[in-house]
C-alpha cells in the first residue's frame, strides 16, 4: 500500500501532545513495517518519500502559526495514494470533493465544542468549521481516550463502530534518573534550587492554574521550607498575564516560578528534581504530562476530569477539578507522607507501562490494513 500522513505536526507542533503524537506514530510505524510504502507532507507542504536511510526529522518547539499553516495543501496531482493519514484533529484536509484514497484521521480532543471560552479566537472559528467535516469525511477515527470516543458520539454523533480507541504513551526519554544529578542540572540551567512541585502544559485557562496557586498560597506553610511551585510554559494562553499578576499581588513571585519554554531535552530533570507533578487541568483529551511524570518515577495529584482517569487510573491522586479543598489536602498528603509517595511512585511506574508507541503504532497499522 501507499500510505501518507501529514507530519507537518512533528515539525511546527513539537511540544504539544498533538506534535508528540505525530512524531513517536510515524518513528514508530516506519520502524515495524516494512510492507508499505510512506509518503509524508513536511513543511511547508511538500511530500517526502520515505527511502532506505530516511529519518523523520524533528521540530524543536511550537509554531504560533501551526493552525494556520497546516491548511496549505501539498500538491495533489501525480500523488497516488490509498490511505491518508491526519493525525491533527482533520484540520488541513484537502478541500473539494473526496480523494481516491481511504482517509483516516485522529481526533485528540473536542475542546473547542466542551470549552470553547478556552480556544484561541484563530483556533475555533477553524476548529468549528473544519472539525465537523472532517469526521464525516473520514472512513475511520483514531481517538486517543476514550473520553474523546464518547465526546465524538455525544457531540458530532459520530457512529460508535467508525472509531477506534488507541491511546498515546510517554516518550522514551522519560525515565527514572539521579534525583541529585537532576537537581543539579535544574539549577545550572533553569536557575531553580530547593524543593518544587510542578506542572507542564501551558497556560490556557482550561489548565485551571489559577485555582492551583490560590491552593499553593494557602497551603504553602504546610509544605517544606522554601517549597515552590514552578508553572512550565511560554508566555501566552489565556490566564498567563493574570496568572503573573496575581503572583505579584499575593507577594509569591520568589515561591511561584515561570521558567517559560524549557527544551524538551531539558524536560526529564525537571520532571526528576520535582517533588510532586499537580495536573488540575478541567478538560484533556489525553494528558501526556501525567504519564510523562509518572515515567521518571515523580509522584502525582491529577483532576478527575476528562480523559485524565483513564490516564492515571491508581498510579496518582484523583480530586474533582472543582473542588480546592480536595486538592489541597491532596497535595499535602502527598508531599508530607514519605509512604504514600513511595507507593504512588511504584503505583505510577507501573501505569506508565500500561502505554507504548509500539502497540500504538501497530494498532494503527492495523486501522490501514483493516480499510485495504
Amino acid at each position: 500500500m501507499q500510505i501518507g500522513i501529514d507530519a507537518r505536526a512533528a515539525l511546527w507542533y513539537r511540544g504539544s501532545g498533538i506534535g508528540t503524537y505525530t512524531y513517536q506514530l510515524i518513528r514508530e510505524l516506519l520502524s515495524i513495517d516494512p510492507l508499505n510504502q510512506y509518503k509524508l507532507v513536511y513543511p511547508p507542504a511538500k511530500w517526502i518519500e520515505v527511502r532506505d536511510g530516511f529519518r523523520l526529522a524533528e521540530g524543536k518547539s511550537k509554531n504560533r502559526s501551526f493552525w494556520q499553516e497546516v491548511q496549505v495543501q501539498p500538491d495533489w496531482d501525480g500523488v497516488d495514494l490509498d490511505i491518508y493519514h491526519n493525525p491533527h484533529n482533520g484540520i488541513g484536509l484537502p478541500s473539494g470533493g473526496r480523494r481516491r484514497q481511504k482517509l483516516v484521521v485522529t481526533i485528540h480532543d473536542l475542546i473547542p465544542f466542551v470549552l470553547p471560552q478556552t480556544c484561541s479566537k484563530i483556533y475555533l472559528e477553524t476548529a468549528l468549521q473544519e472539525l465537523p467535516r472532517a469526521v464525516e469525511a473520514a472512513d475511520y477515527i483514531i481517538a486517543v481516550s476514550f473520553n474523546t470516543k464518547q465526546d465524538l458520539m455525544r457531540i458530532l454523533n459520530v457512529p460508535e463502530e467508525k472509531v477506534a480507541v488507541i491511546y498515546e504513551a510517554a516518550e522514551p526519554i522519560y525515565r527514572p534518573m539521579c534525583r541529585e544529578e537532576a537537581r543539579q542540572y535544574v539549577a545550572d540551567k533553569l536557575g531553580i534550587t530547593g524543593p518544587y512541585i510542578l506542572n507542564v502544559g501551558g497556560f490556557s485557562r482550561r489548565k485551571n492554574l489559577i485555582s492551583l496557586v490560590r491552593v499553593f498560597r494557602r497551603i504553602r506553610e504546610e509544605l517544606p521550607q522554601d517549597c515552590q511551585l514552578v508553572l512550565v510554559g511560554g508566555p501566552g494562553g489565556g490566564s498567563y498575564e493574570e496568572l503573573r499578576s496575581l503572583v505579584a499581588k499575593w507577594g509569591l513571585e520568589k515561591e511561584v516560578r515561570f521558567p517559560g519554554f524549557v527544551a524538551q531535552g531539558d524536560m526529564p530533570y525537571l520532571y526528576n528534581a520535582a517533588e510532586l507533578f499537580v495536573y488540575p487541568s478541567l478538560y484533556e483529551g489525553f494528558g501526556l504530562p501525567p504519564l510523562e511524570a509518572m515515567a521518571c518515577g515523580v509522584p502525582v495529584v491529577a483532576a478527575a476530569a476528562a480523559s485524565i482517569p483513564e490516564v492515571v487510573e491508581d498510579g496518582g491522586l484523583l480530586y474533582d477539578p472543582y473542588d480546592e479543598d480536595g486538592l489541597a489536602e491532596a497535595v499535602v498528603r502527598a508531599m508530607s507522607d514519605s509512604r504514600l509517595r513511595e507507593q504512588l511512585t511504584l503505583r505510577g511506574y507501573r501505569q506508565k507501562a500500561k502505554f507504548s508507541w509500539a502497540r500504538a503504532a501497530a494498532e494503527t497499522w492495523m486501522v490501514y490494513q483493516a480499510l485495504a
